[in-house]
Formats: structure tokens, sequence, C-alpha cells
């Protein structure tokens, strides 16, 4: 049989594939026959990523026929492109889970900020301690409790941390001051996820892998035999092997439809801002820069410079409650306070809506209540809004909690996917005169390595209080220094399914001490703010109790 025409099909998916990509979306952004700039440009963008997702797909046809089957070079293309992308995809995917869970995790991670829900905030007591906070600024931005965040957080508007005093938490209840509670776990493993700690070029890497991760689903299904005695086989008495070709099969055909969702959606992270920088000297050839102008559209009333009573913000949020009932308000920013022309800025998203506060928007005069201006995605042309939907379908803000444990399943199964794809190629290929030894303590110290530095970081966070205000710095130097010690020992020549074996034991005991520790915490404490937490807590124990169970199964198959 003819050797497949692999260069040819290198050089198309490495080469030719983006190139194609990139003329196309520079010809729609410049050339597409609509009247919106800003539509053109994100046609552009999104028409050039859904060709590049086609070529890569037909860069298997070169030489198919003369050399093997379709099924067999995309057998063949699955199987090596996973173990190219498989460890860094791990990486990516598994801190994904973190990212959806951000709110969950950074609940159970600050026990300080744990209250009750309130029912009703006075909007006007938090901005009166805003004000006494600030100097009586005129600008201020008063984040409402959202989700899981139950307290009130009130800035200087327009302002950061670095630009000003730090921002003022406040209790939801009473508007009093809350300590600043001390971690970072959520942050550090959401920045792993997305930027990989490289900055914007790590975003940008990242993005890159949602092509490879839709490309691994598509080949993994489009190879699947899809037989009726195959679609729900998992032989768990079987051997390792087995159980874990099975798992792969079973996870990656019946999650698909999600794990294309996170893939596509994934890709415009680090895109995405690219693209629009790079195409809007083509969409907006006259001044570039009106192309962030125009997708962000901020509205600007100028004060007058004459003084006027204002109108009370709980009034106010009331009576959008009742004219936009499905509304969530998220943000209050309030301009030129005092003033005849001073505004309040609500900001939030509707039920269901696959937007964000970002865009929507309604602009209040303080003066008098009148509406100025709705802003909405709505508002903005088609390819615009789909845009605008990728990150809240990306990072599962469109129903709730649902919605984030949904999207946390399939990314832990992405994780799973691409740690059992990259072990079964290593098995697949390891012989006697070859045993891939290398490769293999690789995969362990990548896979195993970071899910023990995980764990060690849970462990860390749960067993030292909020209020220590080393725990940062304690948190960083658990993760990365258990992470190398964990690869080092991989690295050290010897029986690595011993050291898997101990890993997974060691995991599964840390999850155990989380869990324990956090529950010790929660002794005393009201039930209806501790319940979030406890939630988390079952599911560190549930994944303990799994970690011991695959430790279990290691040792009695070792490989």
């Amino acid at each position: 049989m003819p050797a497949p025409h692999w260069p040819l099909r290198t050089v198309l998916a490495v080469l030719a594939a983006p190139a194609a990509a990139i003329g196309l979306a520079i010809a729609i952004a410049r050339w597409a026959p609509l009247d919106d700039a800003l539509d053109r440009l994100y046609a552009g963008m999104l028409i050039g990523v859904l060709a590049q997702l086609l070529l890569l797909g037909g860069s298997l046809l070169p030489g198919t026929r003369a050399a093997l089957p379709m099924r067999r070079a995309v057998a063949v293309t699955h199987a090596w492109a996973g173990m190219i992308v498989g460890l860094v995809l791990f990486v990516v995917c598994l801190t994904g889970v973190f990212a959806v869970l951000k709110q969950e995790v950074r609940y159970w991670e600050m026990p300080s900020e744990r209250k009750a829900l309130v029912p009703r905030l006075d909007l006007d007591a938090l901005l009166h301690a805003g004000r006494a906070r600030f100097g009586n600024a005129a600008s201020l931005t008063i984040q409402l409790p959202d989700g899981l965040r139950r307290h009130a957080i009130v800035a200087p508007a327009g302002g950061g941390p670095a630009a000003g005093p730090s921002p003022l938490l406040l209790r939801a209840d009473d508007a009093s001051p809350m300590p600043a509670p001390h971690g970072g776990a959520t942050d550090l493993l959401v920045t792993l996820h997305n930027t990989l700690h490289a900055g914007f070029p790590g975003r940008v890497v990242v993005s890159l892998f949602g092509f490879a991760l839709a490309f691994m689903v598509v080949g993994g299904v489009a190879n699947h035999p899809r037989q009726a005695s195959g679609l729900l086989r998992l032989r768990i008495g079987a051997d390792t092997r087995t159980l874990a070709l099975d798992a792969h099969k079973l996870l990656g055909l019946w999650l698909s439809p999600l794990l294309l969702l996170i893939a596509v959606t994934g890709i415009f992270s680090g895109v995405g801002a690219l693209a629009t920088v790079n195409l809007a000297p083509h969409a907006f050839p006259n001044d570039p820069r009106q192309a962030l102008q125009a997708l962000m559209d901020n509205a600007a009333f100028p004060a007058l410079g004459q003084p006027a009573a204002m109108h009370g913000l709980n009034a106010l949020v009331d009576r959008h409650r009742q004219a936009h009932p499905r509304f969530q308000v998220e943000s209050i920013a309030i301009r030129h306070w005092g003033d005849a022309q001073a505004y309040a800025t609500l900001r939030g998203h509707g039920a269901g809506q696959l937007s964000t506060g970002v865009f929507e928007r309604f602009h209040y005069r303080l003066r008098d209540g009148a509406l100025l201006r709705h802003d909405s995605a709505a508002q903005r042309g088609p390819w615009t809004q789909a845009f605008i939907a990728i990150q809240p379908l990306h990072f599962a803000q469109y129903s709730g909690s649902a919605s984030r444990w949904l999207h946390a399943a399939g990314g832990l199964a992405a994780a799973l996917l691409a740690a059992s794809g990259t072990w079964l190629w290593l098995r697949r290929r390891a012989t006697p005169q070859r045993p891939l030894a290398w490769p293999r303590r690789a995969t362990q110290g990548v896979c195993l390595g970071l899910t023990l530095s995980c764990c060690v970081l849970l462990a860390v966070t749960s067993l030292t209080p909020d209020t220590l205000p080393a725990r940062p710095a304690l948190q960083v130097w658990a993760f990365w220094g258990s992470w190398l010690a964990a690869a080092a020992g991989f690295a050290w020549p010897g029986h690595g399914s011993r050291r898997a074996t101990a890993a997974l034991r060691l995991a599964g005991l840390l999850l155990w001490l989380a869990a324990l520790a956090s529950l010790a915490r929660q002794v005393g404490r009201p039930l209806a703010a501790e319940l979030p937490a406890l939630a988390f807590d079952l599911l560190l124990i549930l994944a303990g109790a799994l970690s011991w169970r695959l430790a279990r199964f290691s040792f009695r198959h070792p490989s």
C-alpha cells in the first residue's frame, strides 16, 4: 500500500488552511454587502473561523483513495493529532472546569464572604457609603450581589485598583464595610486556563487549541463505529486498555455536541480580540480605532454644571424592574452626581439572553428618572450579535448554575479524553524494544502532576483562613511546587505505574482532607449561607472516592 501523503496534508493543515481562511476573512470584512462596518468585521471573523475548521477537515482528502480508506485516514490523523496536542488540551480543559465554576470555587475558598441571600438591597445606603469612602466622588460604580457573590462592591467609576483607592466591599444587608479576604486559588487556576500565565500571547495560544479540540471531536465521532452494541458499552471488569478505550469512545460520542460548543466558542477567546484588531483596518479603513468604539458604543452625557436634586436609586431601580421584570441588574454606574445631567447606567442581562452587562445597558437621568437611552445586543447586526453571544456560551452564563455544572462536566470529560487518548496512543505503540519511557513520564508528569497539584492547592486553601495575608503566596508555592515535584518524581527512572497509584491515592486523601477541613469550619454557621459550600464539599468527597478507586484499579492492573 503506498504511503499516505502526510507532508502534503500537514502543509495544507498548518499553512494553506489558515492562509485561505485569513484571506477570506479580510475579503468579507472589506467587501461584504453589509451596511454596518462592524457587522462586516465579525462576519469575516466568524466565516473565516468556520472556513478554517472545514479546511482542517479537508486536509485529510488529498491522496486518501490512493493511500488508504477515509476511515483509516481519520483514525490515524485523530490518534497522531491527539498525541501532539493532548497534554496541553488536558491542562486547558481541566483548569476550564474551575473557570466555569469560578463562583462556586471562590465561594468555597472565601468563608468570610459567605452570607445568606438578602431579599432587598438598600442602594441608597450603598451609594452613601461609597461617596463617604471616596471623598464624595461624583462618579461611582456599584456592583450588586450576583449569584454566589453575596456582597456589593463600590469603586470610583472608570478607575481600577491601580488608579486609586481599592474597591470597597459592603455587606448587602446593612451596607457596612467588609474586610478584604485573602486568597488566590480561583484566579490562579482561571488564569492558567485563559492564558497559561503568559498574557495575551498565551490567550491566543489557548484559543488556537479550540481548533484542535473541535478537530479531535469531529474526527473521533466520524471514526466511531456507532453500532448499537457499542453506543453504551463500558466493560468495567476488563483490562485497563479496554476500559480506557470504552470510556474514551463513550464520552467522546455522547458529549460531542457540548464539546464542540466549548471548542468553537473557545476559539474566539483570543482569536476574537486578535482578529478584531487585524480586521479593523479593512472594515474601517479611515480610522481602525472606530471598530472598538463601535463595539462598545459607550454613551456619554456631559455635565451641565447646574446643581439639581437627585432621584433615589432605590426608587429608580424599583421602577426599572417593574418596566423590565426579566432584566437582572448587575451593576449601576453613577455619573456627575448632583448635576442636572447626572445619570445612572444600569448594566445586566435578560433571562436566557446570550449577552453580557457590557452590552445591555439602560441610562436614566437621576434628576427625574427619565430614560435617556437603551443599549442592547439585539440592536446590533446579526454577525455582531453572534460574536457577543460567544462569551456567555463558552463560560455557561446563560442558564444559571445548571449550565455551569453542565459545562464543568464537559470540561472534565474533555480532560479525560485528552489524557486517555494520549495514554492509549502510548500503550499501543510501546514495545519491549521501544518502551517510550520518556513520553510516558511526560504524560504522567503533566496529567497526574496537574491533578495532584490541584488537590494540594485545594487542601492548602481549605486549611488556611482567608484572613491570612500570606495565603495567596502560600497557594502559589503549593500549586507550582507540588506540580514540579510530581513531574520530577515521574521523570525519575523506575516503576511509573506504582507512582501513578501513589499519586492517585494521595490526590484522593488531599481531596478528603480539603472537604473535612471545610466542613469543620462550617459547624455552627447558618445553613442558608453554607449550603453552596456544602455542595462543593460533597463534590470533593466524591472526587476523592473516584481517585481512590482509580488508584485501586491501577494497582490491580499495572501498565
